[in-house]
């Protein structure tokens, strides 16, 4: 039970990763679909980035385990899942109360995105850019009262497959804090509802690269899911 957040997490990655040709047209979500990027300016990201802190519980904050090293120069931090990217699902989703989660949602739309923005001190110079791989790996969803159960499709027959089984917690309106038997333990995905009421969930893999004083690039690749009500 103690790993069965973490594998859920792994588990919502290793779909998106997965990319396929997609039955459902993704198109029809633009590639930062519910996504809320920093202002262009690198002077302002800080200042940007600052202002998701005061989402982040101390539950939350124990769920995070960065790891960092240094090569040639090169910073490197990466952190997977993340609670706290640079890009960041839009808080205008956020979820006023945990019952609007309860029911069954099938997922129309898996995909992987990738954000990158990175920054030439030199040149003074910011570059983004944003990339988008579709997945062919649809799942149903069924939260209760703080359960869920997500439950793979297979994409030939449409049948149900292996079911995943975690407890779960709807944090601060916008974290979905799956958990086994301990939540410090668990893993954190990004949740909220667009406006035609769907499931919107992201869930981060972040790396920071830098060369103090040259370039920083920060990454987010996102394991998008959109899902609707059955």
């Amino acid at each position: 039970m103690l790993r069965s957040a973490l594998a859920l997490s792994l588990l919502l990655i290793t779909i998106a990763v997965q990319a396929q040709t997609a039955s459902t047209d993704t198109t029809a979500f633009p590639v930062g679909y519910c996504t809320a990027l920093p202002r262009p300016s690198f002077e302002q990201w800080d200042a940007d980035f600052g202002r998701y802190e005061r989402w982040l519980t101390p539950e939350l904050r124990k769920t995070q385990m960065g790891m960092g090293f240094q090569r040639e120069g090169v910073h490197t931090w990466f952190c997977q899942p993340s609670a706290n990217p640079h890009a960041q699902l839009d808080t205008a989703t956020v979820i006023r109360n945990a019952t609007q989660l309860q029911g069954n949602w099938r997922a129309v739309v898996t995909r992987r995105v990738t954000h990158i923005d990175s920054v030439s001190f030199a040149e003074k110079r910011i570059y983004r850019s944003a990339t988008m791989q579709p997945s062919a790996n649809p799942y149903t969803l069924l939260l209760t009262d703080r359960k869920l159960r997500l439950t793979e499709i297979n994409a030939g027959s449409g049948k149900a497959g292996k079911a995943h089984n975690s407890n779960y917690e709807l944090v601060n309106q916008r974290y979905l804090l799956t958990y086994g038997l301990a939540k410090s333990g668990g893993a954190v995905s990004q949740v909220g509802l667009d406006t035609a009421g769907r499931l919107v969930m992201h869930t981060c893999a972040v790396t920071e690269r830098k060369i103090p004083g040259r370039y920083q690039v920060y990454q987010t690749i996102i394991s998008q899911t959109i899902l609707e009500r059955q």
